[in-house]
This record gives C-alpha cells, structure tokens and sequence, in this order.
C-alpha cells in the first residue's frame, strides 16, 4: 500500500503468495475477455468459489472461497480453466508511515534553513535540504483545477486547513445531489459527492488512523489562509477515497476499485503511500488501465528490523512495477541523507523526497509523522504544481520533469534512479522550458554537496537575500512514449508423440522483437476435457502453464503438463493442445498469439 488492453500476466519477481498478507478466503480473478456469463458461473463452481463483486475492470472479480475450500485449492482450480487469465489472492497494502510524537512548528522540507525541530533539538538541519518551494511558489501554487486523489485511511474533510481543498463531484453535487439516495453520475456509487470509503462501502471516506489525512496536508493544506501548515500545491484539490482500515490496512481488490474510480474521474494525479509484498496481476491491470494518471507511490518502511530494503532485490508493489505512469519515492532526512528505514533501488526507487518528522494535518488537530508514506506526497504536490503551471503536461512530461529536476546528491547516488532529491522548483522550469513535453531522463550527474554553479547551496534565506536570476531553461527533444507491443514468434520446436509430451512436455521456440516477458498457457479442448475427466462440463482446461522471459534470440522454452492431465488424458488416441501465448513489455503492451498442435499416440 496492481492497460487492460492486450492485459497479459507480466513477469515478475515476487514474495512467494503464500508468505504475502491476503485476505482470508478471497481471491481475485481475471477472465478471458471472450468469456461470457455462463463460463464465469461455470469456472465459479468448478473452483467452489462464489462471487462477491466486480472490481471496475473488465473481467477482474473479487470471489469466495466455500466454507471447506482452501484459497490454494481454488486458485489452482481457477487457474485450471481456460476461461481464466489469473487468479491470486486477494493481498494486504499497509500504510507506508513510522508515526512518533505529535507536533512540530517547522515544514523543513518545505524550506529548510537548518533550523532544529521543536521539541527535538537534538536534530538540526542543513540549509537547502529541501525542495525549494518557497522558490516553487513564485511560479504557482497550483489550481483547483488539478486534483490529486490520495488513496489512503480517508481525509478530516472537516479539518479547518483541508475543508476548502476537498474535490467534489461534479456529477453529485449540486441541486442536492450530494444526499438524493440516487446514482447521478451513473458510476453504481450513490451519492458520492466527495470520494469513496470502501472499507465501510459509503459516502463518507472518513479517515479512522490519521495517515491519509496527514499525507493530505502534506499534498494540498490550505496556504496563506493563517492557519496550520502549507500543502505544497496549496491551491490544489485532494479527491478522498479510503481503502485502509483503523489499522492502517486494506485488500488489493478495494485498491483496484479506488484506482479505477481515480481514472474514470480524470485525477491526473495519485497519491499511494501504501505498499505490500505480494505481486498483484490485478493491481497492475489498474495502473495500466488509468495511464493518463500519475501514481505516485511509496517505496516502503523496510523490514522488522526498521532497516530500509533494496527493492530491486526485496520487491514492494507497487513501487516495484514496471509500468511508464508510476513514480517511486524513497525518503531523506533534514540532512540529505537516506532515511534509516526507507526502501531504496537504483532500478525501482525513482528519487528521494522529505520524509523524516514531517509536520501536517491529522484529524482534530497537526502531529508530524516519519515514513516513506511522508515523502511521497511532496512528489504529488509537486507533480501537482507542474501540472498547474503546464496544464497541457501530459504523464510523461510531469514524470520527467520530476525526475530531470532533482538535486543531486551523495546519499541517493546508486540507491535511486535519478540518484537525486526532489526539487520542485527545477521541475517546474523544466516542464515550463519543454511546454510540458516529455524530457529525457539524463544518467545521475556525479553527485555533489559542494557549493557550485549547477548545485548552489543558499546563504540565506529568500527574503534576506535577493536571489540570483536562474539560467534559461533549455529546451529538451520530447521522448515518445512506447505503445507498440512487442512482435512474437512462436513455433513447435519438434514434432513428438503423446508419450513423449506427456512425460517430457511440449517444446516450443519462442522469440520477441524486444525483450519481453512472456506466459505461455496449454489448453485442451472442452469435448477432450470432459471425455478424460478434466471437467465436469465441456469447457477447455489449462494442462501445462509457464513464465519466461525472450528476447531477439530465439529461445527453446518446454511447457510440462500437470500430473493430473497426465494420468486422465495417457490413454486417448489422440490430443488437440492449443498454446496461448502472451508477450508484454515494461510499459504494459501486450502481443498474444495461439497456436494449435494434435498430438497423436
């Protein structure tokens, strides 16, 4: 605390499923976009499990296991059928947050001058190590028209430094809609003026734990109103929609559904600061499926030892998705270093922002709270000013220009991707230079914390002292977005007999234009399934299933079929196998190809 289109199973390093926090008894599951009514009823009740509710995205279902049926059993069941893209457990997402003592006076990761903070002097500061929004704040402080949707324990719409910053609903308010009992907008949500609980499945995303409220004040806290603390888009709008529970704890399946619902509504912008261990087919179709959003997610606390992990190695979802419209944060201290307990990743981890004793909003009152969870919404509120001063910036340009614009520094060379630290103000040049077109990510330069022209450290404060003109920005050549799939060959690698595939199994050769990952699934027919005893009625089931990766180099991959296809289907005279394959990139296009093969005794 996972585009549909194409929609194949990516390949991914992942925590075993059974060793990730899942829901007790629910699993989600994805069905062949050809699948109808009566082939999810028939697949249903081949894996004893019963429907609970549709997801939002085309096919993806949140089911039950029956009273006597392992979630094990029925996910192998499920996985049996050919009508079936996945099934997984429905997984756990937990807050991103290392909450202490309540209170403090000063947003240092606002404007950091060195100062200590209160109640705890023992921690100072270094000037600058910040993200210079003071400096921001002379080109925007973001526009109503921008919101952010903060997926998380809900929001204090009340609270005095967040009430005017709540998103509504167009399609719910007004002429008193907002309490009318009737579905408006037509999203099958009633009377969702301002967001979504779906913890308690109402109109009322109150927060419970205080992490989504203090992550909301950190995005979009009222500014220049004399009151509390400043968001970093001050002018922005924070959608609410709560997934965690009191405990700081939600399912994946409520993830998705917040996902999408942020989508549909336009949010350009989502705030996660929320991770898990488990890789979720369906989590990831959601991302996809909004890419004209930005994820801005958490790159987690670490372990039980409160030491930050390396997510290349030990994977957090989502920070460790491959997907173009996610941005991962780890956090840094009052002194640009790396927090002791963040996460970190030079493939996965995209850039550090503040995140240790950071002061905001929590329901009734302010308390400042240490975590990645902390860091994270000083991306989105930044991504949020970009998006403010260049509405026209479309995902690709805001990414970019958060990541071109960081600040360089020691501490993250190598344990992030740009090796750098969030600095709004550059960003909002660079995407003012580019017209909000994409710029290249250039290598990390080689880090510095000397005093330089390309990495000024300030000598005071802005208003004590006039600050240098910055340099015209220089145009970048936009990079385009890859949205092509990959191109897949596949082919039988040699002709053999049933015995031989039964005992060996099927050998194909596969190939990619690019390196892709790539699932090969081996169906029967139903007639075939249904005379060897595969299945109750004549529906194709899957008998052999595996994951690689291919590149331009054609490869030998061998499918082995499952002990139980074996033992029903050794005696038949002969065997019509079809192999589904599905090819995807790192950006979530999808190639798939089907291939028909008898196989005779």
């Amino acid at each position: 605390m996972g585009s549909l289109s194409g929609g194949a199973t990516p390949v991914a390093a992942s925590v075993p499923s059974e060793y990730a926090a899942a829901a007790p008894g629910e699993l989600i599951v994805r069905f062949e976009e050809a699948a109808d009514a009566g082939d999810r009823i028939a697949a249903r009740i081949e894996a004893d499990v019963s429907f609970e509710r549709a997801l939002g995205l085309r096919g993806i279902q949140l089911v039950k296991a029956e009273p006597g049926q392992s979630v094990s059993a029925a996910e192998a069941e499920l996985e049996r059928s050919a009508e079936v893209v996945y099934a997984e457990p429905n997984f756990i997402r937990e807050a991103q947050a290392v909450p202490n003592d309540p209170f403090f006076p000063r947003l240092w990761g606002l404007h950091n001058t060195g100062q200590p903070v209160e109640s705890f002097p023992g921690f100072p500061g270094t000037p600058d190590a910040d993200i210079d929004a003071p400096e921001a704040w002379e080109l925007t402080t973001g526009s109503p028209e921008v919101v952010v949707a903060v997926v998380d324990s809900g929001v204090d719409v009340a609270h005095p430094d967040l009430s005017s910053s709540i998103w509504t609903n167009p399609g719910e308010s007004g002429g008193g809609r907002e309490s009318n009992g009737i579905d408006d907008d037509g999203n099958k949500l009633v009377d969702d003026w301002r967001g979504w609980d779906w913890v308690t499945d109402d109109n009322l995303p109150a927060d419970e734990e205080r992490h989504g409220t203090h992550v909301s004040g950190t995005v979009a806290a009222s500014g220049n109103n004399a009151t509390g603390v400043t968001g970093v888009s001050w002018s922005s709008r924070v959608m609410p929609l709560r997934v965690l529970d009191a405990a700081g704890s939600g399912t994946v399946a409520d993830l998705v559904s917040a996902y999408r619902y942020a989508g549909l509504k336009g949010a350009p912008i989502l705030n996660a600061s929320l991770g898990g261990s488990g890789f979720s087919n369906a989590e990831l179709d959601a991302i996809n499926a909004a890419p004209n959003t930005l994820f801005v997610v958490a790159a987690g606390n670490g372990g039980d030892d409160g030491v930050g992990d390396n997510v290349d190695t030990s994977p957090q979802y989502p920070c460790a998705y491959s997907a173009a419209n996610i941005v991962c944060v780890a956090a840094s201290d009052q002194n640009d270093a790396l927090a002791g307990f963040s996460n970190f990743g030079s493939a996965s981890v995209d850039l550090a922002a503040p995140g240790v004793r950071t002061l905001s909003t929590v329901p009734g009152g302010y308390a400042y709270f240490s975590g990645t969870s902390m860091a994270t919404p000083h991306v989105a509120g930044a991504a949020a000013l970009i998006r403010s001063l260049e509405p026209g910036a479309g995902v690709a340009g805001v990414r970019s220009a958060l990541l071109g614009g960081t600040d360089s520094k020691t501490a993250f060379s190598g344990r992030t991707v740009t090796g750098g630290r969030l600095n709004a103000e550059r960003s909002l040049r660079l995407a003012a230079g580019s017209d909000g077109a994409p710029l290249p990510v250039a290598p990390p330069p080689v880090p510095s914390d000397e005093p330089s022209a390309a990495n000024p450290q300030r000598e005071a404060p802005p208003d004590e002292a006039e600050p240098a003109p910055a340099p015209a920005p220089v145009p970048a050549p936009a990079v385009a977005l890859d949205t092509s799939a990959p191109v897949l060959s596949l082919a039988l690698a040699s002709r053999r007999r049933l015995a031989a595939v039964l005992s060996r199994g099927l050998s194909l050769r596969a190939r990619c234009s690019e390196r892709c990952g790539l699932k090969l699934r081996v169906v029967v027919d139903g007639r075939t399934a249904k005379r060897a005893g595969l299945a109750r009625s004549r529906r194709p089931v899957v008998v052999g299933r595996t994951t690689t990766v291919a590149t331009r180099r054609a490869k030998t991959v061998v499918v082995r079929v499952t002990r139980r296809a074996r033992i029903r289907v050794r005696r038949l005279p002969a065997v019509r196998l079809t192999v589904r394959a599905a090819a995807g990139d790192r950006f979530g296009n999808v190639r798939r190809r089907s291939l028909r093969v008898l196989v005779r005794r």
